[in-house]
């Protein structure tokens, strides 16, 4: 209470509690005649207990006075401390509002994706379903072709029998077509192959932004979750912040009125100690 001075008060504070003890006593045999001593020392010892009782009670008070004065300090100290509670709970409550919104946002964001990405992969299997018939079709032209192909070196054979020349040639002309819807129905069934190799891909692609945007999701509805829980800290901190306030100046009335039923006390004592 009295910093580095405490033990030196406490000395001090025995020694007056002892000298005023003693000259109490001494005062009091004396008043009861059992120590025979003279008016003038009697009067003397009188006064001697009477300053004595009345250092006392000075320590006394300048005891409850600096007590007082800590007491007030701390209050102080307290209210400022929850005054910045609550600032800190009311800037908490505030960033963590923004947070969900963020989460919100991002939320919605993540959905957004999701629903993109379901389109990409559903556009992606129509083209894969279309690469697939695209594929048939040239099958079946290449198949096709080969028939034709066949039926051209049958006619050429048999133009070659007769010595049609013209047979021939147009034989040999629809070879070299044959040969160039081949050539081309390779070429789109090469484009169809590759096609669907970049279906996959996107799927693929699809699939795996589909799932970070599920982890995006998972994480937003987790910040969700912690916002909550610290905005409901935030309130309880705020709510024992205001109690405390609320509580501080209550106490400090409390301190003024016991001080001043002390000092009552105090002036009765001493009009009572002569």
């Amino acid at each position: 209470m009295f910093g580095r001075y405490e033990r030196e008060y406490r000395l001090f504070e025995r020694a007056v509690l002892v000298v005023a003890v003693a000259l109490a006593l001494a005062w009091g045999l004396t008043a009861f005649g059992v120590l025979p001593l003279g008016a003038g020392a009697a009067s003397v010892l009188a006064t001697a207990a009477s300053v004595a009782i009345s250092a006392f009670v000075v320590v006394g008070l300048l005891q409850f006075l600096v007590l007082a004065n800590v007491l007030e300090r701390t209050n102080e100290d307290v209210a400022t401390k929850a005054a910045e509670l609550e600032e800190a709970a009311e800037q908490l409550e505030t960033t963590a509002e923004e947070l969900e919104t963020t989460a919100d946002s991002v939320e919605d964001a993540a959905e957004t994706v999701d629903e993109a990405a379901e389109d990409v992969e559903r556009t992606a299997d129509d083209v894969e379903k279309t690469a697939d018939e695209v594929e048939q079709t040239a099958d079946e032209v290449e198949q096709t072709v080969d028939e034709v192909e066949q039926t051209a070196e049958e006619v050429e054979q048999t133009a070659t029998q007769t010595g049609d020349a013209d047979a021939a040639e147009k034989v040999t002309e629809v070879k070299d077509k044959t040969t160039e819807v081949k050539d081309k129905t390779t070429e789109v069934k090469d484009k169809a192959t590759e096609a669907k190799d970049k279906t996959t891909e996107v799927k693929d692609k699809t699939t795996e932004v589909k799932d970070k945007t599920s982890d995006a999701k998972r994480t937003a509805e987790s910040v969700t979750d912690e916002v909550e829980a610290a905005k409901e800290t935030a309130s309880e901190v705020e709510e024992t912040a205001a109690e405390v306030e609320e509580t501080v100046p209550a106490d400090d009335e409390h301190l003024v009125s016991e001080g001043g039923e002390a000092d009552t006390d105090d002036g009765d004592s001493d009009e009572r100690s002569p």
